[in-house]
């Protein structure tokens, strides 16, 4: 993944190119993932719309499909659920779809 960079609004910008798709996570100050995410279309912009939260720190991945943000993201957060994660709940899959988690099979 690249980062982790400082989460605001200069860095996401230069570091996040536009209209790409990925997943993210967000750190607190001591680095620690606390959150797990995806953009099926402006990667950017859902990590601009974190700044001024509760977040020190982001790190992201392109994916070449919206699929692949679904499945990056799935991986992540079962990789650290233990920290424990902000997330109230398993990533959901995008409307219209009927991906499974790679980790589980909370999608039958």
């Amino acid at each position: 993944m690249n980062g982790p960079y400082t989460l605001n609004t200069t860095n996401v910008t230069e570091k996040v190119g536009t209209n790409k798709i990925g997943y993210y996570t967000l750190h607190n100050s001591s680095k620690t993932v606390k959150y797990v995410g995806r953009s099926d279309h402006d990667l950017r912009g859902r990590l601009l719309d974190h700044v001024n939260q509760n977040y020190s720190y982001f790190s992201f991945e392109y994916t070449s499909s919206a699929k692949a943000a679904f499945e990056g993201e799935c991986n992540l957060y079962h990789y650290h659920i233990n920290n424990p994660l902000d997330n109230k709940a398993h990533p959901d899959r995008p409307s219209g779809t009927n991906w499974k988690c790679p980790r589980c099979s909370i999608f039958g």
